[in-house]
């Protein structure tokens, strides 16, 4: 028997079974019935008897198993559906559910039994090639795809269809991926008054997507069917805004919400103009529980190819710890693999770090941030203003009032590029990730040094405290927003030291009074480190990022004055400037040894269009 005679649909599942059962899958499928499932619907459940194999003849299935919220894989065109528990006779394994409009081959235990009888060259046949199959996949078992190749642009609020976006976005993916952009008029053009819900056009739908990298539908600007069509077919959503529009939630958005959860939400806002600083995104967000949105400016296409590495798992991020002054050694980084051509997507870390982020995400460049830092620690003098100890050894009112002068009113939603910090939340004990809210609210709450500063509290009663308790290098909030590559900048430890100090000879309570009382006293006093040194030495003493790094993620400690404490400021320049000459050198040893990591980050934003 040829290829050529078998259904079409059936084809691709050639790649799961052995050329030599073509004959029994003819038989098979000649005599078994099809079935179409909606977008939602649940093939099989978990724990339910098996009545029934499937083959998926058209569209995407995934797999859940009950107690976890997330899908632990996919199955798509041509693969089969509850072998396990036909085959064995046991319950199902877990539930399948349609991830868009599909359609089944159902193949019965009755009539597999039938035709098992009349031709046992099938039964035999089939198995060997499913047990085939199933050996190939369990090194996968339990990790879901994760793939979008689907994406649905649904216009937000009062925004109307913009074909500058549209034309940005097939220039862009257009010449990194097969892409397809679909709207109401080619399916019209091609299916002269055929119902959307006719399942050629679905079958359709599902082949284009099996052909490309990427299918955009554009949505209506209103909920019409074929809007519908194309929330139901998506495998993400595109929320696209226009800036200044209405802002009111509308129906198609929520139907778009009542379909696809936050993890597959993005918005994007469009803009005539490029400005330091968006306006007005706190609005469209308060309605609307999406994984991330991104600022789109109409002028060219840099925040669309942005958004392309998004969407591809390319993103580049840029993880900074906290470490005092040493936390300046990121704009050093920073510096020094811009300069080597990469483009950081996304910008985030913890104390010093997240001070530092904060400052970069504006699009200022390294040298204007440690003028600002010479400003907070040497000119204002920020952390060297002693109160009287019931808050906090520092008067925070100056440290205050020396960020608001850096940071200004800007949120954080507004800014460019998408920013995080990280504070340790003591109302919850767990990790507060700061993505909206005043940028200066977010550095402050992130380097409240406890004991040192008073706990930056927030209006919903949250007692905030140093990020480094909890998570001094944030990488696994980094990577819980995206995938792909980072750059990983950990300030590190001060150098190893050695304390030769006598225990006993530290002064008690009155003691200690008489001694600071009397100059000649005072001189004799044990060289104990100061409360912000060990403060800052406990809260650092066991974060380390090895754990979660990856094959795409570079981890930099970068080399700096063995002398340099947390808390010298006046030392800030040299720290950068140190940490840039040697980052800059390693890189372009790196790029000499041709790594592929550093060749990755620094290389071109986009891949070559594959064939």
């Amino acid at each position: 028997m040829s290829l050529a005679k078998l259904p079409a649909n059936l084809r691709s599942v050639l790649d799961y079974l052995d050329e030599n059962t073509l004959g029994s899958l003819q038989a098979l499928a000649e005599g078994a019935e099809q079935r179409q499932l909606a977008r939602g619907e649940i093939l099989v459940r978990q724990g339910e008897s098996p009545d029934a194999l499937y083959f998926v003849l058209s569209g995407r299935f995934s797999v859940h198993l009950a107690g976890r919220t997330e899908p632990i894989g996919e199955i798509g065109q041509g693969q089969p559906i509850g072998e396990i528990g036909f085959f064995a006779g046991m319950p199902r394994t877990a539930t399948v559910k349609a991830m868009r409009d599909s359609r089944v081959l159902v193949i019965t235990r009755e009539h597999y039994r039938q035709m098992s009888e009349s031709s046992r060259e099938i039964q035999d046949a089939v198995i060997v090639a499913l047990a085939r199959r199933l050996s190939g996949l369990i090194d996968g078992v339990g990790k879901a795809q994760n793939i979008v190749r689907t994406i649905a642009l649904v216009w937000a609020g009062g925004s109307r269809p913009s074909s500058q976006f549209i034309d940005l976005l097939r220039n862009v993916f257009g010449a990194a991926r097969r892409t397809i952009f679909l709207s109401r008029d080619e399916i019209a053009a091609k299916f002269a008054n055929a119902s959307l819900e006719d399942s050629m056009i679905s079958d359709w739908l599902n082949s284009l997507e099996a052909e490309s990298d990427f299918v955009f539908y554009i949505a209506d600007p209103d909920l019409t069917d074929w809007t519908k069509k194309c929330i139901r077919q998506a495998d993400a959503i595109l929320l696209v805004a226009r800036a200044g529009a209405p802002v009111e939630l509308n129906s198609a958005e929520q139907f778009a919400f009542s379909i696809h959860a936050h993890s597959v939400r993005r918005l994007a806002i469009l803009h005539d103009a490029r400005t330091p600083i968006a306006s007005g995104t706190p609005y469209w967000l308060a309605a609307r529980d999406v994984l991330m949105h991104h600022h789109v400016a109409l002028v060219d296409d840099a925040d669309v190819r942005r958004l392309f590495r998004f969407f591809t798992g390319q993103a580049l991020g840029f993880v900074a710890g906290g470490g005092g002054v040493r936390g300046s050694a990121h704009l050093g980084v920073y510096k020094a693999f811009c300069e080597a051509g990469a483009e950081f997507d996304i910008l985030g870390g913890t104390s010093s770090g997240a001070a530092m982020a904060a400052a970069l995400a504006y699009g200022v460049d390294p040298e204007r941030v440690d003028e600002g830092t010479h400003n907070i620690f040497v000119k204002r003098r920020a952390f060297r203003r002693p109160t009287f100890p019931r808050y906090g050894l520092i008067d925070h009112k100056v440290f205050d009032a020396a960020l608001k002068a850096e940071y200004g009113d800007t949120l954080i939603e507004d800014l460019w590029r998408p920013y995080f910090a990280v504070s340790s939340n003591l109302s919850d004990h767990m990790p507060r990730i700061h993505r909206r809210g005043l940028v200066w609210h977010a550095v402050r709450a992130s380097g409240s040094i406890p004991a040192v500063l008073p706990p930056f509290f927030t209006k919903e009663g949250e007692m905030l405290v140093d990020g480094a308790l909890v998570d001094n290098i944030p990488l696994g909030q980094m990577k819980a927003m995206k995938i792909g590559p980072n750059v990983v900048v950990a300030p590190g430890l001060e150098s190893p030291t050695s304390y030769a100090v006598d225990y006993e000879a530290i002064p008690g309570a009155f003691e200690l009074i008489g001694a600071m009382l009397n100059p000649f006293s005072r001189r004799r006093l044990p060289q104990v480190p100061s409360m912000l040194q060990v403060i800052m030495l406990s809260m650092l003493a066991d974060h380390r990022p090895e754990p979660l790094l990856n094959e795409t993620d570079i981890l930099i400690r970068p080399e700096l004055p063995d002398d340099v404490r947390f808390t010298n400021w006046e030392r800030h320049s040299e720290v950068f400037m140190k940490s840039y000459h040697g980052v800059a050198s390693w890189i372009q040893a790196r790029v000499a040894a041709n790594d592929s990591r550093v060749l990755a980050v620094i290389g071109k934003a986009l891949p070559q269009r594959r064939p």
